[in-house]
């Protein structure tokens, strides 16, 4: 079987991050390690988000510990301190996985006061720059470039050129439904020639964990041996249907769901 580490976040409610992961991975029949790097809590009468970061101690122990694991991919996801950020470079560089992916949530979800986060330029030069596959959305897309906003496909494909100058082999941008045409468009870049992906975007406040649960399966179907085109296809195509059997948590959100929804992952 197919082994995987999560490196990331953990969401108490359920929705993204390290929990997102796990249950795409085991709708995709691959076994999921993780190393959590923070933990995001939630206030039951606003829902207003608090972050805590695992000191770097315990951060490094959970690394350490999967070093007596042959892995198959790596995804990375939220990183929250530099202390951290340096030894997950290292661990990296030692482990040299067959896959890395990462998915920059760093670039927005973090856009708090925090004298820990990483420096943009060093998230670039010392993560990115060894991921085979990047997922960003749009707006830790134009974060990760240097533009105020990415609006169309067109820069969509801008920013994946500028992206795969760090060398990274499979840039894929995801828009999601934020151009307002009613299309989820999706761009992938290999470094030379680009794929679209489309479909008509769900009307629905009910899509929390759409983008984690997007990358892993992403990795999932990459792990698997399938050509990027197929992975990222097949990923999107999962994606939707959690999105469409979402899951209502409480009156402030919904998760997608990634359970029995119809999807042939496991096959």
């Amino acid at each position: 079987m197919n082994k995987v580490l999560s490196i990331g976040g953990s969401d108490t409610s359920g929705g993204g991050g390290i929990e997102a992961d796990i249950r795409t991975f085991e709708k995709y029949n691959i076994f999921n390690l993780v190393a959590i790097e923070n933990i995001v809590t939630m206030a039951p009468q606003t829902w207003a988000v608090t972050q805590y970061t695992e000191p770097n101690d315990l951060f490094a122990a959970q690394l350490q510990t999967t070093l007596a694991v042959d892995l198959n991919g790596i995804k990375v996801g939220m990183i929250s301190d530099v202390d951290n950020f340096n030894t997950l470079v290292g661990y990296l560089e030692s482990v040299n996985p067959s896959v890395l992916l990462v998915d920059p949530v760093m670039a927005t979800k973090l856009s708090i006061d925090n004298d820990r986060m990483v420096n943009l330029e060093t998230y670039k030069a010392k993560l990115l720059a060894k991921a085979d596959i990047i997922t960003p959305n749009i707006l830790e897309a134009a974060m990760l470039t240097g533009v105020e906003s990415i609006n169309n496909v067109s820069e969509m494909k801008v920013a994946a050129e500028k992206l795969s100058s760090y060398g990274i082999k499979y840039v894929v941008i995801k828009s999601g439904s934020r151009f307002g045409d009613n299309l989820a468009t999706d761009v992938l870049y290999d470094g030379t020639t680009f794929e679209i992906f489309q479909r008509e975007s769900i009307a629905t406040d009910y899509n929390h964990g759409a983008g984690c649960t997007f990358s892993a399966a992403v990795l999932a179907n990459t792990v698997k041996g399938l050509p990027i085109h197929e992975a990222v296809l097949d990923a999107k195509n999962f994606t939707f249907q959690s999105i469409e059997n979402a899951v209502r948590v409480n009156q402030f959100v919904g998760h997608v769901w990634q359970g029995e929804n119809g999807h042939g992952a496991t096959k």
